[in-house]
């Protein structure tokens, strides 16, 4: 029977970055006795199992094995955001904050299996395990898991009622500045404007300046001044002429 064996568990460990990337692995595992049990090729098992799975965000992936578990681990190094928009999973920034929800909605979960009995959609999200944790720059503001720090985890076990969704929204930091216009319009002091304004105003006053000095008439000849230099004084008033 299909859930007597299909015990999938999905384990996964993120870092959101300031510039809006993304560091960490995700884990999809099964345990291996349970996929011997089906008498299956392990990796054919686990290629079936990843049908059941929503896409998960694409990374460097490869394979996975331990003493008890097998599967596939997906890594990811600076990923945008963009990568973890998925059916699986949204992990995205809205203005001021980042938003994280992982749905555990059946519908999603077990499609390849509801091909055998339409009851085993519905069972194989019960038998997952989820084991997340999102670590955010800013500040936890709401979330469904239990918050430590900047961090916040969710465990649900096998078996186990799962909740309608996994979230978190956190406080995400201030977007860099393109420019001193945009730095003015995010709310700090405009110091750039101001100092360029005061450079532009000496620069007008100095070249008012030299228009000024250009423009100032030349002072008048002296009296009795000629072209080729000054004209020799005359006699003094008064004095007899010659004789």
């Amino acid at each position: 029977m299909f859930t007597r064996f299909w015990a999938a568990q999905l384990n996964m460990g993120l870092t959101v970055n300031t510039d809006d990337t993304v560091d960490g692995q995700l884990l999809l595992t099964a345990h291996r006795s349970r996929l011997v049990a089906l008498n299956k090729n392990i990796p054919a098992a686990i290629a079936e199992l990843r049908q059941n799975i929503p896409a998960l965000p694409p990374g460097e992936e490869t394979g996975y094995e331990d003493g008890n578990l097998f599967g596939t681990q997906i890594s990811y190094r600076k990923a945008p955001l963009t990568t973890f928009d998925r059916e699986s999973m949204k992990l995205v920034r809205d203005n001021d904050f980042y938003r994280f929800t992982l749905p555990l909605d059946p519908t999603k979960y077990g499609r390849k299996a509801a091909e055998q009995n339409p009851q085993n959609q519905q069972a194989f999200l019960k038998l997952m395990s989820f084991e997340i944790s999102v670590t955010f720059p800013g500040r936890v503001i709401d979330t469904n898991g239990t918050v430590n720090g900047r961090s916040v985890s969710w465990k649900v076990n096998s078996n186990q009622d799962k909740p309608i969704e996994l979230r978190a929204v956190a406080e995400a930091p201030p977007r860099p500045s393109a420019s001193p216009v945009a730095a003015a319009d995010g709310g700090g002091f405009p110091w750039l404007l101001i100092v360029g304004g005061l450079l532009l105003l000496l620069l007008l006053a100095a070249v008012g300046v030299l228009l000024l000095r250009r423009r100032r008439p030349a002072a008048p000849a002296a009296p009795g001044a000629t072209a080729t230099g000054p004209t020799s004084p005359g006699p003094p008033a008064g004095a007899p002429g010659p004789g």
